[in-house]
């Protein structure tokens, strides 16, 4: 018996499969003494209800949220929707690959080949030794590619960092070349750094998580305390230099109900923060666009990262 995926299970099929813990819940029956075990389990295709009947007290202590867990069960429909009735659910302790679980981003390997090309653009030697001397580190490059930018919003897959960056500093290549004004070599380098600090705010297993650092410091004040150590190991790195990278990387949420610690205070501070949202926007709208439920609707639901409907025609 093959593992199934979400989106493969039908009723009448006998299920196998790996699965993320969601939801929990101990029910009592309605008509009988004792109790059975409600879940939510999902995958990267979606997520389906089961039932545990039998040992459903000790299956609910030994289990918490966000564990991945293997599943035999029975596919049925229940209320005009497939649920699985669950013949057992077990912890699964092995190696555990993300991709099973949480989306992918589309272009990752274009989005690598387009950062080094970004890197490589650069003519201020301290930006373009920076970059260098970061992106060189495997650690920080392999989690860099792989954490997602947001947990819920905009790019919340795997890799989705990675192609948020890139695109906004894809963006400010080219409006660099409207703004002559504007010091084309920082601004690109602040769009690759400006969110360097979620490879410390987020971790993915089962699903995005959101880790102590993350919680007690957030993805601004971290990425900061990384971005001084690399500028530290640089000779000679301009003090005025290391300023302006700082403002940019704290500054780049634009506003203090944001949770940016600064208001940007120069030009390529600014566009960089109208950049960052005019990306982190343009993926929402699309993604709402493309994954409204009602395909004959020329609007989506409401879109609550947006606190708006999307018109989609």
């Amino acid at each position: 018996m093959a593992e199934l995926l979400v989106e493969q299970i039908r009723p009448g099929l006998n299920v196998r499969g790996v699965f993320a813990l969601k939801s929990k819940r101990l029910l009592p029956y309605r008509e009988a003494p004792g109790h059975f075990l409600a879940v939510t389990l999902v995958d990267r295709t979606g997520e389906v209800e089961g039932r545990l009947w039998e040992g459903a007290e000790e299956a609910g202590a030994r289990l918490k949220v966000g564990d991945i867990v293997a599943v035999e069960a029975q596919a049925v429909a229940y209320n005009g929707v497939v649920q699985l009735c669950i013949d057992s659910i077990v912890k699964e302790n092995g190696q555990i690959d993300p991709a099973r679980f949480i989306p992918s981003a589309e272009g990752l390997e274009e989005a690598k080949v387009k950062l080094q090309q970004l890197i490589d653009s650069l003519t201020n030697t301290y930006l373009k030794a920076l970059l260098s001397l970061l992106f060189s580190n495997p650690d920080f490059y392999q989690a860099f590619c792989l954490v997602p930018a947001a947990a819920q919003y905009h790019h919340a897959m795997l890799g989705g960092l990675l192609v948020h960056s890139v695109g906004v500093a894809a963006a400010a290549d080219g409006i660099a070349r409207d703004y002559p004004q504007a010091d084309r070599d920082l601004l690109v380098t602040g769009a690759l750094l400006h969110d360097i600090g979620k490879v410390y705010e987020y971790r993915c297993r089962g699903a995005i998580e959101q880790t102590d650092e993350g919680r007690l410091l957030g993805h601004i004040v971290s990425g900061a305390l990384l971005l001084d150590r690399y500028i530290a190991r640089v000779s000679d790195f301009p003090e005025d230099l290391r300023l302006k990278l700082l403002h940019i990387l704290i500054s780049h949420h634009g506003r203090y109900e944001w949770q940016s610690p600064k208001r940007p205070k120069f030009l390529e501070a600014a566009l960089l923060h109208q950049l960052d949202l005019l990306d982190a926007q343009a993926d929402m709208f699309s993604r709402a666009a493309a994954g409204r439920e009602d395909k004959d609707s020329p609007w989506t639901g409401w879109v609550k990262g947006l606190d708006r409907c999307v018109y989609c025609r």
